[in-house]
């Protein structure tokens, strides 16, 4: 305690009590909720899929799975060849589970926005770990409903739904997971939150945590949109390869997706919620590491090494990127370098210090990266009705072990390589006399 420190008045009490930190992890709850009734509403309506109202509002409702990354469940006589799938001998046409997991990143990152802020504001106290136990309450108020949701709301027997699943089929979402997942997210937002309001203050130590937090957090959003920005300009590049179908910005990719505009219509929403996603895909590769299929099956499918190619005789294959594509190591250079620039100024250090916050930001850097690539990746869990050894699990998505490493190489090296060059311009402009024609 600060025994200097003015006791809380009664509003302020209020604002950061119990009952605001629930309320602001409910309402956080209640927008994502109805984001998904709309998605699934407008999307419904674009496919003309025939579905009751009340089948509607349930699978608006089961969006807050993919919000969370919370796997749906299918389980029934699936209208998919599972034969195809990596490690799998499930005949074609058998009663299956499936487990589906994967986060429509564009809303997750939204949810983790609000509840930062909603931590930051219901936050109190004189330390940083009791700013972010504070702010973390939020969790209480925004998890138990996902929970209660996941517990009750479930297809028994939908129509069909576009052409992946058939009557006779039972959609939820994994009970566990929806304990678990937003649970942890909406934790960790929440005391993200409540630390920044303690690093908000103008203690000097406060203030150097702010800017190496800070510097980390905006390296890793410059370098998910240069990711992206890069995907667009090589689609442009090579409007007849893939690529060119991996953003919404050719003349290819509308034409493939718009043949049935209803259905290109749903197919283009969710690919924008998943632009985040694509971006992590391309950043863990633009820095050495690679994107990856682990579990029933391994694989290595894009990075330099490893890369799609089409060959001579028209048949899909893999091998070394085209040089063109080693453009993308500046990627994580220039976010590095100028993130690390931009914590050695927030900071208000000198001399050789400046590299060393430089560096610091880069660590949050990696740990950032690493979360991404557990949140961008997708799991696939499977069985068969029959004999208990037709199963399998996959994780398709970046390495989250050479790519957390990598980042934080690249932090470290491209952050205090920035921090050092905001020492170095300091140095020159203290070597010129204040008489000097240079000063002047």
């Amino acid at each position: 305690m600060n025994p200097g420190a003015r006791p809380a008045s009664l509003g302020e009490r209020s604002r950061t009590g119990w009952g605001a930190a629930l309320l602001r992890g409910f309402l956080v709850f209640a927008l994502l909720l109805a984001i998904g009734l709309v998605v699934a509403f407008v999307g419904l309506s674009s496919i003309d899929a025939g579905l009751p109202f009340g089948s509607a509002l349930r699978l608006g409702a089961l969006y807050l799975g993919p919000f969370q990354h919370v796997a749906v469940v299918l389980e029934g006589d699936l209208d998919v060849d599972l034969s195809r799938l990596p490690g799998s001998r499930i005949p074609e046409g058998a009663s299956a589970t499936i487990e589906l997991g994967v986060a429509l990143l564009a809303v997750t990152g939204f949810a983790v926005w609000l509840l930062f802020r909603a931590g930051r504001a219901s936050a109190f106290g004189d330390g940083a770990a009791t700013r972010a136990l504070t702010g973390s309450r939020v969790a209480l108020g925004y998890a138990p409903p996902i929970v209660l949701i996941a517990l009750l709301v479930a297809f028994e027997q939908p129509r069909e739904i576009g052409s992946f699943v058939t009557a006779g089929v039972r959609v939820s979402m994994s009970a566990w997971q929806a304990v678990v997942f937003p649970l942890a997210i909406a934790a960790a937002a929440g005391a993200a939150g409540g630390l920044w309001s303690w690093a908000a203050s103008s203690d000097r130590s406060a203030v150097r945590v702010r800017a190496v937090l800070g510097a980390g957090w905006w390296m890793f959003l410059v370098a998910l949109g240069l990711s992206y920005a890069g995907l667009l300009v090589a689609g442009v590049v090579q409007p007849d390869e893939q690529v060119a179908l991996a953003t919404p910005s050719t003349a290819r990719y509308f034409a493939t997706v718009f043949e049935r505009p209803g259905v290109g219509a749903v197919i283009l929403g969710h690919h924008v919620a998943l632009a985040p996603n694509e971006a992590i895909w391309t950043l863990v590769p633009a820095s050495g590491a690679c994107d990856v299929v682990r579990g029933s099956d391994r694989a290595e499918f894009l990075c330099y090494g490893s890369f799609p190619v089409t060959t001579a005789s028209g048949r899909n294959a893999f091998g070394p990127a085209a040089a063109g594509y080693l453009l993308f190591l500046l990627v994580p250079a220039a976010a590095t370098v100028l993130g690390g620039r931009r914590a050695a100024a927030r900071s208000h250090a000198r001399g050789w210090s400046t590299a060393g916050f430089g560096a610091a930001s880069g660590i949050v850097y990696g740990v950032l990266v690493g979360i991404g690539c557990v949140l961008a990746s997708v799991t696939l869990t499977y069985a068969a009705a029959g004999p208990a050894d037709v199963s399998g699990r996959l994780w398709v998505g970046p390495d989250p072990v050479w790519g957390s490493i990598l980042a934080l190489a690249w932090g470290a090296i491209g952050g205090a390589s920035g921090g050092a060059s905001v020492r170095l311009r300091g140095s020159r402009a203290g070597r010129r006399r204040p008489g000097s024609p240079a000063a002047r």
